[in-house]
């Protein structure tokens, strides 16, 4: 299937596509190409008998034609040379013929090189394939308005449910950032690289005298992306943004593209059907200027304002889709016990946002609260209502939902009504940390409403937006873009990573780049270097790189309706529920352990099953390391001898300071005040110093087997004080109103009351104003 065909439509083609249609949307091989010594057509025999299969092994052509029964490549094929060659010679006007004949076979080979479904093996990887970037990139790929609205940089874990899918959002993501992307090498059809065009060697033509342009560019480009089936679904498993080239998309294609949001409703479906009649991009802008020569500008600014005035009348209307959820809402809190939602209006009364929770979340805050983390990734369909899960972590390591908020918009004001309204429903209760995607508003809001709480941006969001804004000139650069990355994860003190900093920004001249100025700037608000002794659990390791984003990555789908947000938040509620089950009676087993070291035995007795594999594995990098004493039992350095799988630093050497009048330990790596587990340095230190359990003061409580149901039961008891002082203020103020009822018409009863009421609130209140007990 051709990417662009999903891409544009989600569809497999037209239904009634002609023959020349098939030729470019099926065609798998350059069998035909223009002459280059103007006497007619020629047909490169090594490509016309054999077709190269997934697994890299020739197969005949007619196996082919059976398994893409009624596509018609071998009579296609045969029939338009026959057509061409019979016009040709028998043409009035041989020689305009013939240069519309060249065009035509100029769009079937330049369809293939750019857009085929190329299944070869690996020798794919040494060539390169369709046509020069800086001239003809996005000719023949098409993606929709959905696909150019929702595109961003792809990242592991991904998932799509084609190859085409998968495909064609990274093709979009390269048109719209500066390159070309090509279907590379294969594994029995189950894992696919994705590749930049420039990923192939440079390889001189043969044929001098040949006219047409082909793509010879090559550079060895390491771009790419893999794509592996996995449970029916295609993944993104790995993903290299780098290229050692300089990025240039058309300005005039990705203008038109990032206009399309400018587009009115008719415009729009005119759009589709010139995607659905293969149009090319380029022929589709022209065929736009010059119906702006001839209407008027498509995206005019007072369209734009039109645009605008439209949207706020669409909000003054009914909102069915906002009413439906509501109705969701009014359900769930008859069937849930404690489900609670608010909605925030305007002047007219009209829902603007909506935050809603449960029992359990209230009850998982108040016990694991100290953390929190937000994101804004994903919206809905209809108004572009940013959705905003506010997510925790639990004593297995699991991520937590506490609550899910539908916001009008990122503004600062927006979020500050999200925040106290959180906080509102849970209670006043304050979390200690909070990590956010790096959003203006959101900063701002978090200073206000919670200006004690210390809060820090998410590392990979800012990394992937300097990816997004210093491409093309980090790629200019040669290797900046992966020292860059170095020196952010790698840094162990602020003055080493201040230095490096100073250092790469002289060693590449880029002093004068108002992004890396900025990045600079708020350096202190995301770079993990500033935030070693804060609590931040396991947010820089391989499995949270997307925050917050993990639960509802894979179960909504962005600019989804807003009642399918409400539908996958509750499946993913039943999903925590189950799993967190699982982990208990895990939890309550006998561990695999690696090795026969008491240590690791009291980590399974004292840590949940989750936590304690994570403990297990530093225990085991522990024995990768050798420990030499530097100072006297006060200090330590730890030697990397071995290497092993995913490093959270990249660096071989690291110091433990030792005190050993109170027994504490301090590693440069600070992966305990972190993450509230001790690393593999520590532990190889324990080794040195024959310490055989981990002390208690670094066991951090709430990673514990048993501390969900201690707080839990804390809960539970405060929760029935607090019903019991509620039940004795209403009996007091029941009390209180029947004797006032029977006193009220009678002013002395009154005023006699009244000061039996002072006399008794002077012997319940102390001098210092709190209320104490008396006796007769």
């Amino acid at each position: 299937m051709h990417s662009s065909d999903n891409c544009g439509e989600q569809t497999s083609g037209p239904a009634h596509a002609t023959n020349f249609e098939r030729v470019v949307m099926t065609y798998q091989d350059r069998a035909v190409e223009p002459s280059h010594s103007g006497e007619g057509l020629r047909v490169e025999k090594e490509h016309a008998g054999k077709q190269a299969n997934p697994e890299g092994s020739q197969q005949p052509i007619g196996e082919i034609n059976q398994e893409n029964a009624s596509n018609g490549i071998g009579t296609t094929v045969q029939g338009l040379l026959a057509d061409m060659l019979h016009k040709q010679t028998n043409s009035v006007d041989p020689t305009v013929q013939h240069a519309e004949e060249q065009d035509q076979l100029h769009d079937v080979t330049e369809g293939h090189e750019l857009c085929s479904n190329d299944t070869s093996s690996g020798s794919d990887a040494g060539s390169s394939s369709g046509s020069e970037l800086d001239t003809e990139l996005g000719k023949c790929f098409y993606p929709s308005i959905e696909a150019l609205e929702n595109s961003r940089p792809p990242e592991v874990g991904m998932k799509f449910p084609t190859l085409e899918d998968a495909e064609c959002f990274y093709s979009t993501h390269a048109m719209l950032t500066g390159f070309a992307a090509r279907r590379g090498t294969n594994y029995k059809r189950k894992k696919f690289h994705l590749l930049c065009n420039r990923s192939g060697k440079l390889k001189p033509t043969q044929d001098l005298q040949r006219k047409r342009k082909v793509n010879v560019l090559g550079s060895q480009c390491q771009a790419k992306v893999i794509v592996k089936l996995h449970n029916e679904q295609w993944e993104f498993t790995g993903v290299k943004h780098e290229h050692n080239h300089p990025l240039c998309p058309s300005p005039s294609l990705t203008s038109f593209f990032l206009d399309h949001k400018y587009l009115s409703s008719e415009e729009k479906l005119f759009l589709r059907v010139l995607q659905q009649s293969r149009v090319n991009p380029r022929k589709a802008m022209n065929i736009f200027q010059r119906m702006r020569s001839n209407f008027g500008n498509v995206s005019s600014s007072n369209e734009k304002d039109m645009s605008n005035s439209q949207c706020v009348d669409q909000w003054r209307k009914e909102n069915s889709d906002v009413e439906t959820a509501l109705k969701r809402f009014k359900e769930l809190e008859l069937r849930n016990l404690g489900f609670s939602y608010t909605m925030q209006k305007d002047e007219d009364n009209i829902v603007r946002s909506l935050f809603w929770t449960d029992a359990r979340s209230k009850v998982d805050y108040e016990i694991f609260g100290d953390f929190i983390s937000f994101s804004t990734s994903y919206s809905t369909n209809r108004h572009n209502m940013p959705f905003t899960p506010i997510i925790g972590v639990n004593n297995h390591g699991r991520i937590l939902v506490f609550g899910c908020a539908l916001l009008q918009d990122q503004k600062a004001e927006t979020f500050k009504w999200m925040f106290q309204t959180f906080l509102h429903v849970m209670r006043g209760k304050l979390p200690k940390t909070i990590i956010i995607d790096q959003d203006e508003g959101m900063v701002k809001a978090i200073a206000e409403v919670m200006p004690q709480v210390r809060h820090r941006l998410c590392k990979f969001s800012v990394m992937r937006k300097a990816q997004e804004m210093l491409g093309a000139f980090m790629a200019a650069r040669g290797n900046m873009n992966a020292e860059l990355h170095s020196l952010v994860d790698n840094s162990l003190t602020e003055k080493e990573f201040e230095e490096g900093w100073a250092v790469l920004i002289e060693r590449y001249d880029a002093s004068e780049n108002e992004y890396l100025r900025l990045m600079w700037k708020t350096r202190k608000n995301w770079v993990p270097v500033y935030f070693q002794a804060d609590f931040y659990p396991f947010v820089e390791s391989a499995e949270h790189g997307e925050g917050s984003n993990l639960l509802f990555k894979d179960n909504v789908l962005p600019k989804d309706r807003i009642e399918k947000f409400i539908e996958q938040y509750e499946r993913i509620q039943e999903g925590i529920v189950k799993t967190e089950e699982e982990d208990t009676l895990q939890s309550a087993t006998e561990p695999a352990y690696f090795s026969m070291q008491p240590i690791e035995k009291h980590a399974a007795r004292i840590y949940t099953r989750q936590i304690f594999l994570r403990v297990q594995k530093e225990l085991y990098y522990s024995t990768a390391l050798n420990a030499h004493e530097i100072q006297g039992g006060a200090a330590y350095r730890l030697e990397k001898v071995f290497d092993y799988e995913n490093p959270e630093f990249d660096r071989n050497s690291f110091e433990v300071l030792v005190d050993p009048g109170t027994h504490t330990f301090k590693c440069q790596c600070a992966k305990f005040t972190r993450d509230g587990i001790l690393c593999c340095h520590i532990f190889r230190v324990f080794t040195q110093l024959g310490v055989i359990e981990i002390p208690a003061q670094y066991i951090v409580p709430r990673w514990a087997r048993e501390f969900r149901e201690e707080r839990l039961k804390e809960y539970e008891e405060k929760c029935s004080k607090r019903t019991e002082e509620r039940k004795r203020c209403v009996m007091l103020l029941g009390k209180m109103a029947d004797i006032g009822k029977g006193i009220c018409a009678d002013s002395a009863k009154s005023g006699c009351f009244m000061l039996e009421l002072d006399k008794v609130q002077e012997k319940l209140v102390g001098a210092d104003g709190q209320i104490v007990l008396w006796s007769k």
